[in-house]
């Protein structure tokens, strides 16, 4: 019996904890003695408790609200762009159809930005409005210049709210980085679950049946969620800077 795998990068903080809460609960109601992973999830312990903490300060910033307000509206304006785009696809106008299909190439070639880090959605909408401003002919067929101007000013504003963040936590003397913490999270669970299959290899699934099925089951839960995320990413929660 495998135990499903899942890419715990692309969680953002919240999600990723109450992932390892859950899977915390899971093993202790079986007992980690009866799964045989007790040194390694008494590692997994610590690490859980520092990446609470880490998340505490996280949480009390005063621009966690701002900054999650500001993502949502940019990821609406870059919706609305796209979007705007995407129809003149079946526009029935030869010459409008040909625009939109070089403008297409462009975005297609971002992926959907908004499904991505904060980090990473901030530089990338930067570099697509460069890349669109220069298909000039293209752009004016959409008269994507209002568009284009709300998005780079969405952008501006949600990395100002960032800069504003990142110099508030910085004087927080007892900030942990949280995202060495989630890597040897992420290994301590990868070494558990790595174990639990070589223990079913050894010994038979019959005594981790229960644990594994409960386990992916809610794995398949969370992949669901972030596989609808990169469809429609229609909100977003905190996460650190550039946690993938």
């Amino acid at each position: 019996m495998k135990i499903s795998r899942i890419r715990l990068t692309k969680m953002r903080n919240e999600e990723w904890f109450n992932f390892f809460t859950e899977f915390k609960t899971f093993v202790e109601q079986v007992s980690p003695k009866v799964l045989d992973i007790e040194a390694l999830f008494a590692t997994f312990l610590v690490l859980y408790a520092q990446a609470d903490k880490s998340l505490e300060v996280l949480r009390k910033s005063s621009y966690t609200a701002e900054i999650v307000s500001l993502d949502g509206v940019r990821d609406g304006t870059y919706r609305g762009l796209t979007e705007t785009v995407r129809a003149g696809l079946h526009h029935y106008s030869t010459p409008v159809r040909e625009a939109a299909e070089k403008l297409e190439v462009i975005i297609e070639h971002y992926g959907n930005l908004s499904a991505k880090s904060y980090n990473e959605e901030t530089a990338g909408i930067y570099n697509l409005l460069q890349d669109l401003r220069a298909r000039t002919a293209e752009a004016t067929v959409f008269d994507l210049s209002g568009w284009l101007n709300e998005l780079e000013a969405n952008n501006q504003a949600f990395e100002t709210a960032i800069l504003a963040r990142n110099a508030e936590e910085a004087g927080h003397v007892a900030d942990v980085n949280m995202l060495e913490i989630r890597r040897q999270t992420d290994r301590c669970y990868l070494d558990i679950v790595e174990r639990l299959e070589a223990l079913m290899l050894i010994q038979g699934d019959a005594a981790f049946t229960g644990f594994v099925s409960l386990l992916n089951a809610n794995i398949a839960r969370y992949k669901s969620a972030l596989s609808r995320r990169g469809h429609h990413r229609d909100e977003k929660t905190e996460e650190a800077e550039n946690v993938d």
